[in-house]
């Protein structure tokens, strides 16, 4: 018998734990809001414009207090310190916080504000304006039960409402995701030089006074344009994985003094210093000379960097499309032809005597022409050695709306085919076939 009311107890007892549940479900069900009219207009949380906004504290329940001023147009992370801050993070809090429209009025005088996660609130966040109102509070709670809202509240107004659930994450922000986490400083249109030494490997690129990349070799090279892009996308866009000192007092167990890449990147009257050290769990401790503390970056990083200066040079002698040469002007051991286009995209023979081409022969000629590309890169300056000093083959091809011109020497050396612009100073070897590709087509002419 005495088992058999302890049996009965114990039911009595998981009879009103589920109760108690089903009671506190039903409550904070009756708080969810309801479905509203398509047709419905929707209140907005605040009606002010993110750009009216000069600073906000976020003060979460747990975790540090975050403020948050607009300094001069720039945005400034003031505690708890004082940091730059990303601009687009800070655009898109207050879009989130100024765009919001209200779900639903819960409850206009709610009794317990404990119901909804609002005593203590789960964060409260405090924006100071230069318009009306001038400054203002919201507080957040619970999310609802089903997770489609969070609870909230305006200071001044007693009412608990809901709003959509994303605004939790978006609102809710830390240090580092509203921290200034560009790697470095400078935009793409300033860089105008990138010394790279990569563990004893050493290159530097510069923009020469016409703005095009050069690779310094010295002597200076025609860069590939497209590579130079990649590596100075590289750099604007590299972010900072974390932060794992505010200061560099402590740098030693980082790798810095043997470091696996050194990036030195300048600008208008600016240098910035890129020091990768060592890696660990799949990350690089890093550091930059126009920053006060010590981050990570992807191990993807050095990659980009970790090139022979051959892979940076333009392997391209001619960049005309076929499409926009207007005159071409060739010069072989069996003479010199010139060939000019004609209205409606007819080609004509000019010298040594005039006549009309077919213009797909023509075409096929600038393709071959096109195609002559370097595969690789003699070391020497001597242009005797290559056949350079006085060349057998010239191409000379004006292009374009601007009416560009270049120009292109070639030569045979032995069982190799040299080519370069007159501008390089160095030549490049070609394909042992370019150059009968090219007398093929001219034949056909």
């Amino acid at each position: 018998m005495k088992r058999k009311y302890l049996n009965t107890l114990a039911a009595l007892i998981l009879l009103a734990v589920m109760w108690a549940g089903l009671t506190y479900w039903d409550k904070r069900k009756s708080s969810e809001p309801a479905k509203s009219d398509a047709n419905t207009t929707q209140e907005k949380l605040f009606a002010i414009e993110s750009s009216h906004v000069q600073s906000f504290t976020i003060r979460p329940r747990e975790g540090e207090t975050i403020t948050c001023r607009r300094e001069g147009g720039n945005w400034t992370i003031a505690e708890p310190q004082e940091v730059s801050a990303d601009a687009s993070a800070v655009s898109g809090l207050l879009n989130s916080l100024t765009g919001t429209n209200i779900d639903q009025v819960v409850e206009a005088k709610p009794s317990n504000l404990k119901d909804f996660g609002l005593d203590p609130p789960l964060a409260t966040l405090q924006v100071l304006t230069d318009a009306k109102p001038a400054q203002f509070s919201l507080l957040l709670g619970d999310e609802t039960p089903t997770s489609g809202g969070v609870y909230a509240q305006v200071t001044g107004n007693p009412r608990v409402v809901t709003l959509p659930s994303y605004l939790k994450t978006s609102l809710l922000k830390n240090l580092f995701d509203l921290r200034d986490k560009r790697a470095v400083t400078l935009t793409s249109g300033e860089v105008q030089r990138i010394e790279v030494d990569a563990k004893g490997m050493r290159w530097t690129l510069a923009k020469n006074p016409e703005g095009v990349w050069d690779l310094v070799l010295p002597p200076a090279v025609r860069a590939d344009r497209f590579a130079v892009e990649g590596l100075v996308n590289r750099l604007q866009n590299a972010t900072m994985q974390s932060v794992v000192a505010e200061d560099k007092k402590n740098t030693g167990k980082y790798g810095f003094s043997a470091p696996d890449l050194t990036v030195k990147v300048t600008g208008p009257g600016v240098t910035q210093t890129l020091v990768l050290g060592k890696k660990e769990n799949e990350r690089y401790f890093a550091i930059n000379s126009a920053l006060d503390h010590v981050f990570t970056l992807d191990p993807n990083f050095p990659t980009e960097f970790k090139k022979e200066p051959g892979d940076l040079r333009d392997k391209n002698l001619f960049s005309f499309s076929a499409f926009e040469v207007k005159r071409l002007e060739v010069e072989t051991p069996a003479g010199t032809r010139t060939f000019v286009r004609q209205p409606q995209n007819k080609w004509k023979q000019t010298a040594p005597t005039a006549k009309d081409v077919p213009t797909d022969k023509v075409e096929t000629l600038l393709n071959r022409l096109h195609d002559l590309r370097a595969e690789s890169f003699p070391n020497g300056e001597n242009l005797d050695s290559y056949g350079l000093k006085k060349p057998a083959y010239c191409f000379k091809a004006q292009f374009g709306e601007k009416n560009e011109a270049e120009t292109v020497d070639a030569a045979k050396a032995g069982d190799h085919i040299y080519a370069r612009r007159p501008t390089d100073a160095r030549a490049s070897e070609v394909s042992k076939t370019a150059l009968e590709d090219v007398e093929k087509a001219l034949k056909e002419l």
